[in-house]
């Protein structure tokens, strides 16, 4: 994607089997991601190879909005819908077998359902008891769910919510221009990072950012990469997610394909909540 001379492919090949091969063994997937991309830009000098992909993702997504915020209002709990319909979206990702009206299908099919880790009840009485929110995003595309649900967030709790993207361009997930584009900015407060990482690497974040992330009632993190840098944290983090890779089943105690809302299990205030384990 990123350079079709051969010759450079072969010089971008050689340069990140070197990094992988020094790499700590304690380093997160966000970071090595971070590291891997850092040297392909700087070689291809190609320092947005997802932008055209991004674009058509979020394109597309938009022509499913008005349909998604329809069948979102029918639904006897349209906050919890929305939130499902986020997870769902989480899905959207760069496989070519997973295309974006195959989610919305996949949605439908996945509501009765529910999340497989349900911290549903507890996100709503901590929401009870905020005034702002920090929203951690992950992929283009998605994105426009996100959009809605957030836009439900406000309507029920009134929330002061900011939407945080990446600081720069990294595979496809969402940077300020993506945000944009979608109308994101319309009605949450969006801020970068800060950085370029598939995550959110709080000793490389901007101070801007982590203000929110230190000042804000509540964080929603939306995605498996924000769940990998962040499931360590104490702070009052609920994690929006699909599950897409075995190991993040394993830690979860979920199966591939799963949708999870969970509560971080580190943060001790959560703990203080009726029926929470």
């Amino acid at each position: 994607m990123a350079s079709q001379n051969e010759g450079i492919q072969r010089k971008v090949l050689t340069s990140v089997l070197s990094i992988l091969s020094n790499i700590s063994t304690q380093a997160s997937p966000p970071e090595i991601a971070h590291l891997v991309h850092l040297r392909v830009k700087s070689i291809t000098g190609n320092f947005d190879p997802y932008r055209e992909i991004k674009k058509k993702q979020n394109e597309m997504a938009l022509q499913f909005e008005s349909t998604v915020s329809l069948q979102i209002a029918e639904m006897s709990d349209s906050l919890k819908a929305a939130m499902m319909f986020s997870a769902v979206g989480n899905a959207i990702d760069l496989a070519p077998h997973c295309p974006i009206p195959d989610i919305y299908k996949r949605y439908m099919e996945m509501i009765s359902k529910g999340f497989a880790w349900d911290d549903y009840e507890l996100f709503l009485k901590k929401l009870a008891r905020s005034k702002s929110l920090l929203y951690l995003g992950d992929n283009a595309g998605e994105i426009v769910w996100d959009k809605i649900l957030i836009e439900e967030l406000i309507e029920t709790f009134g929330l002061d919510i900011t939407y945080a993207v990446r600081g720069f361009p990294i595979l496809n997930d969402v940077t300020m221009e993506d945000a944009h584009f979608v109308g994101l900015d319309k009605v949450a407060k969006v801020v970068s990072n800060g950085f370029d990482a598939p995550g959110t690497l709080l000793d490389r974040c901007s101070e801007k950012f982590l203000k929110h992330y230190k000042t804000s009632d509540l964080i929603l993190s939306k995605g498996q990469g924000n769940y990998e840098s962040l499931s360590e944290e104490h702070r009052p983090i609920f994690f929006l997610l699909n599950v897409k890779c075995s190991v993040i089943a394993e830690d979860i105690h979920c199966s591939l394909g799963d949708l999870v809302l969970k509560a971080q299990s580190n943060h001790a205030l959560f703990h203080h909540y009726d029926g929470y384990a």
